[in-house]
């Protein structure tokens, strides 16, 4: 094996029922991503995507909250699963979109055309130059209702 691996869990061969064989999930190539990815400020590990530690910014996202537990626990789980600044998914006040308006009508619930005034996540920059998180100022979204979702146990299984 190479000098500088990552390992990243255990599997089985399941289709050679003779041997049952383990096997170790492995990236050589981790080295390489990790220094593209810079290094987080909080814990000095390499970074697991441009400018995003898995591990320490998922606790340092905006903890807005909806006023639902359930909700909230949702939101919760996605921010631990992200892998990127930009797939971090989070409480959106509805005061924070503007210009509402109707666009579709159909079986499964109602499209709405918004501007959201906080605007998406993204990361920018280069590999030589570093990258750095940010969020584009007011951009176009979809809000979409979701019909007969009486509950939100209902919608939450809709979403995940």
């Amino acid at each position: 094996m190479q000098k500088d691996y990552r390992i990243h869990g255990i599997t089985q061969n399941t289709e050679n029922t003779e041997t049952d064989q383990y096997m170790l999930v492995i990236d050589f190539y981790n080295d390489k991503r990790k220094t593209i990815n810079g290094i987080c400020g909080h814990c000095k590990r390499y970074n697991t995507n441009p400018a995003w530690c898995q591990i320490c910014d998922p606790p340092k996202v905006d903890q807005k909250t909806s006023g639902d537990k359930n909700i909230d626990n949702c939101i919760k789980e996605f921010q631990l699963k992200a892998t990127a600044f930009e797939n971090v998914i989070e409480w959106i006040p509805y005061n924070r979109l503007g210009n509402i308006k109707e666009i579709s009508r159909g079986g499964f619930g109602i499209v709405y055309s918004s501007n959201w005034l906080d605007g998406k996540r993204t990361v920018e920059g280069d590999d030589s130059l570093g990258y750095v998180r940010h969020r584009k100022k007011s951009c176009e979204v979809a809000l979409k209702t979701l019909s007969g979702s009486q509950t939100n146990f209902e919608f939450l299984n809709e979403v995940s």
